[in-house]
C-alpha cells in the first residue's frame, strides 16, 4: 500500500475551482449579457427598463462571482477543508481524515479533470475529490496513482 503526504484543500483553491467551473459552464451567458448591456447603453436613463437592464447586465456577473466566493467559504463546507491523507493499492483508494476513513473503488470515478497542480475526481456531476499532485513521496508513486485512476 502506498501512502502520501497529508494535504488539505484551501478556501482560496476551492473558491477558484467553483468560480472557474461556473465561468466555463456559463461564459456565453455573461458575454451575451455584456453585449446586450452595451447595446442598451445609449438608452440608459430614458426609461426604467433600459436603466435596469444596463445596470443588471453589468453587475450580475460581479454579483454572481461574489456570491460564489462567499458560498464556497461558508460554514457548511468546513469538512471539505479538513486535512486528509491518501493511501492506495491496486484495487482501492483510502482517504484518511481526522475522524473518518473512506474506501473508494476507482471504477466509481465518473470523470477525471487533470490540472497542472491537482486532479479532480468526480463521483457524480457535483461531487468531486481534490487531490494535489505534490503529495506523492516519489515519482514512481505519482505514476502508479496516475495509472490507477486512468
Amino acid at each position: 500500500m502506498i501512502q502520501t503526504k497529508k494535504y488539505a484543500l484551501t478556501k482560496n483553491e476551492y473558491s477558484k475551482i467553483v468560480i472557474s467551473k461556473r465561468l466555463k459552464k456559463s461564459w456565453w451567458l455573461y458575454l451575451l449579457m455584456f453585449l446586450l448591456g452595451v447595446l442598451y447603453l445609449p438608452k440608459f436613463g430614458e426609461d426604467s427598463f433600459s436603466t435596469f437592464f444596463v445596470l443588471f447586465s453589468f453587475f450580475y456577473p460581479f454579483l454572481m462571482f461574489t456570491y460564489l466566493y462567499f458560498w464556497s467559504r461558508s460554514k457548511g463546507h468546513q469538512p471539505i477543508f479538513a486535512e486528509t491523507s491518501l493511501c492506495f493499492d491496486d484495487e482501492f483508494l483510502y482517504f484518511k481524515g481526522n475522524k473518518n476513513e473512506t474506501k473508494l473503488n476507482p471504477d466509481s470515478i465518473q470523470k477525471i479533470i487533470s490540472k497542472p497542480k491537482y486532479w479532480l475526481l468526480y463521483m457524480s456531476k457535483a461531487k468531486f475529490i481534490y487531490i494535489p499532485k505534490h503529495i506523492f513521496f516519489s515519482e514512481e508513486d505519482y505514476r502508479k496513482f496516475s495509472n490507477l485512476i486512468n
